[in-house]
C-alpha cells in the first residue's frame, strides 16, 4: 500500500523529536524544520502538528505525548547563554588570531542548552600547518584567563582536511553550529560536506555571533610566528601530542593527525548513535 505524503511526513517529525529527547531538548518549530530528513515548509509543518492528535505546538516549540518534557529546559538555555558569554573574551583573542580561518561553537551550547559544568565545545579552522600551535594557544588562554575554563577545543582542524563521515549525527551536529570567524574556513567546510544537504534539505547556516578583536596573546605565540622556528615547533608540537594523544586514546572516534585533532574521547557519537537506533526502532 502506498503511503501518502502526510504520513511520510509524521514519520519524519516523530523521528525528529526521538532524536531530540535524547537530549532532553525542546525545539522550536524554525529548529525542528532545520532537522527534517524530507523537504518541507514551515507552513505545512505547522498544519501537519495540528493535525496529527499526539502533536503539538506550545510556546513556538513543538512536542509530543510520546515523550516526557524536561522541567529544567528553560534552566538549560540560560546556562548556555551563560556560559557562552563568560567565554568571549577567550573566542576575541582566537577570533582576532590570523592563522585561524574558522571559529564555531558545536556541541550542546550551539544546540541552545548546556548543563551545570558543561562547557563550550569550539571548532577552530586553522591554515595549514597551524593546528597544533593554535591548539596550544586555545588551551593556554582556557588556563589563563576569567571564564576560559569552559572552553573544549576539541576540534582543531586545517582548511585542507575539513572531511566529515557522513551521518545524520554528523549532519545535525555540522548544522547546529555557530559561526563565530569565517575566512574561508567554515564556508570551505560545507563546501567539502555538501552531503549534508542531502541529509537536511531544509537546514541553513546559522548567522554568525560577532566579536571584538582582542589580541592579548602570551609572549610566546611571537616565537610561533617567526619563518622556519615556527614550523619547527608545531612539527615537534604535532609529533609528542600525537604520540601522547594516541597512547591515552580509548575512543575509536578520535582522531590525530598533524592536520587534524578530534578529541572525541567520551565516544559521543557512538552512544548517541546507538541510542538513537533503538529510538527509531521504538517508534517504527
Amino acid at each position: 500500500m502506498e503511503i501518502s505524503p502526510n504520513h511520510r511526513l509524521i514519520e519524519a517529525l516523530d523521528e525528529v523529536l526521538a532524536w531530540s529527547n535524547l537530549f532532553e531538548h525542546h525545539m522550536s518549530v524554525e529548529q525542528f524544520l532545520q532537522n527534517l530528513q524530507v523537504k518541507c515548509s514551515v507552513e505545512a509543518l505547522v498544519e501537519i502538528v495540528e493535525q496529527t492528535p499526539h502533536l503539538s505546538i506550545e510556546d513556538g516549540m513543538v512536542f509530543s505525548k510520546k515523550y516526557p518534557r524536561n522541567p529544567s529546559f528553560e534552566q538549560f538555555q540560560k546556562l548556555a547563554e551563560t556560559h557562552l558569554e563568560q567565554t568571549k573574551e577567550v573566542l576575541s583573542i582566537l577570533h582576532s588570531c590570523k592563522q585561524v580561518k574558522g571559529l564555531a561553537v558545536t556541541g550542546s551550547v550551539a544546540a541552545g542548552m548546556n548543563k551545570q559544568g558543561g562547557d563550550v565545545d569550539v571548532l577552530i579552522i586553522t591554515k595549514p600547518g597551524w593546528v597544533w600551535r593554535t591548539r596550544a594557544l586555545a588551551i593556554y588562554l582556557s588556563h589563563v584567563h576569567q571564564g576560559g575554563e569552559l572552553l573544549c577545543p576539541n576540534m582543531v582542524m586545517s582548511v585542507d582536511s575539513l572531511e566529515f563521515e557522513q551521518s545524520v549525527y554528523g549532519a545535525r551536529e555540522m548544522m547546529q553550529i555557530i559561526p563565530l570567524k569565517d575566512e574561508n574556513g567554515i564556508s570551505e567546510m560545507f563546501n567539502k560536506n555538501t552531503w549534508v544537504n542531502e541529509v537536511l534539505p531544509n537546514a541553513r547556516v546559522k548567522p554568525s555571533i560577532p566579536l571584538p578583536s582582542k589580541k592579548k596573546y602570551p609572549w610566546w605565540w611571537r616565537v610561533m610566528n617567526i619563518p622556519i622556528l615556527g614550523s619547527i615547533i608545531e612539527s615537534w608540537e604535532a609529533k609528542r601530542r600525537i604520540k601522547e594523544l594516541k597512547n591515552s586514546s580509548k575512543s575509536d572516534e578520535a582522531i590525530y593527525t598533524k592536520s587534524v585533532c578530534r578529541g572525541h574521547e567520551n565516544a559521543h557519537k557512538n552512544r548517541i548513535e546507538s541510542e538513537y537506533k533503538i529510538a527509531l526502532e521504538a517508534i517504527s
